[in-house]
């Protein structure tokens, strides 16, 4: 089978197409014919040699793709050979084909294509569980979201819509920006030097905002946390401040990292909360439980799924040039 494969840390050209032996399921697992396959900022640093919970090299990147059942291993149940399936994983991606624990693996509807249901797995998933679980949602909360035209971006614009926010987007470009006013956002804002708390007194005076979601993180948690109104919580999602600047520039962006005072979010009556998916896909029923909840959702029409760009699978070098240059609007997928 095709696969493309990182075994050294490089540029985006480093991701070829080459030939690889085609897994084969063991107990419990599903072979899949991969249709789509999502591009994550996880890939990313995991191909500059950035990321720590990468798999160990050579290996085959991606965490989550949609296809069809090829064959089921001994043991394995709940499926047939030809089933549209979901699947999220820890690595694999990238390939034509992937083998899969079955616990890992969801029935998609036939009204939903193989591109919108591999943006729910890191994407909404990521959205959701900074929502749902950690602290409370109601109509007429006030939200800020970095990055907001990004792929986890507009996941979280959709469910934060959905559930009566008032939203807040930074976004990088103009037509970052007409996008989110388009999606329904309240305040759209530059993202270049963005400080949250001059945001939030410019739009309300003050600490206004009951939750900040943070994928970029650095010097600006620290100005996150002071927009926050008593009983808020700042979710941080990740580091995309960390990848144009190699292995020196992840260490200055350590030195640089705010120092955060348990005494000061005592006193102030703020939190702040961690969300990686990837490593909570070592927990699969609480990932398969979000990811259910969400392919309920747009079978619904409540949330709405689409990938913001699908690229040729032989085209993966520019799929990680767009995401690591902040090119993308939307999610990245790639069409095998």
């Amino acid at each position: 089978m095709r696969a493309i494969l990182i075994r050294r840390p490089g540029p985006p050209r480093i991701l070829r197409v080459e030939e690889h032996p085609e897994p084969a399921p063991v107990h419990g697992q599903v072979l899949i014919q991969v249709r789509a396959a999502g591009v994550n900022f996880a890939d990313v640093l995991s191909r500059q040699g950035l990321y720590p919970d990468a798999p160990r090299r050579p290996f085959i990147p991606g965490y989550e793709t949609s296809g069809d059942v090829l064959s089921l291993g001994p043991g394995a149940e709940g499926f047939r050979v030809g089933d549209r399936v979901l699947a999220f994983h820890v690595g694999g991606g990238y390939a034509e084909r992937i083998a899969v624990p079955a616990t890992q693996v969801i029935p998609i509807p036939d009204g939903m294509s193989y591109q919108s249901a591999v943006v729910l797995p890191l994407n909404y998933g990521s959205a959701h569980v900074a929502l749902y679980r950690t602290g409370p949602i109601e109509p007429g909360m006030r939200i800020f979201i970095h990055a907001a035209a990004g792929g986890v971006g507009l996941a979280a614009v959709d469910l934060a819509r959905g559930a009566g926010l008032e939203i807040t987007g930074g976004a990088s470009t103009h037509f970052k920006r007409e996008r989110l006013l388009a999606e329904g956002v309240k305040h759209v804002v530059p993202s270049f030097r963005l400080r949250v708390d001059r945001a939030s007194r410019r739009f309300y005076g003050g600490p206004g905002y009951d939750i900040v979601l943070d994928s970029v993180g650095g010097r600006g948690i620290r100005g996150g946390l002071r927009a926050l109104r008593p009983g808020g919580r700042l979710v941080t999602l990740g580091v995309g401040a960390i990848s144009r600047r190699g292995l020196l520039g992840a260490l200055i962006f350590a030195l640089r990292s705010p120092r955060i005072s348990y005494l000061g979010l005592l006193r102030e009556s703020r939190g702040i909360h961690g969300v990686n998916l990837l490593r909570l896909l070592r927990q699969p029923s609480l990932v398969r439980g979000t990811l259910e909840s969400l392919i309920g959702a747009a079978t619904r029409d409540a949330i709405r799924p689409e990938p913001g760009r699908v690229v040729p699978f032989e085209e993966a070098p520019l799929a990680h040039q767009l995401l690591e240059a902040r090119r993308n609007v939307g999610k990245i997928v790639l069409r095998m």
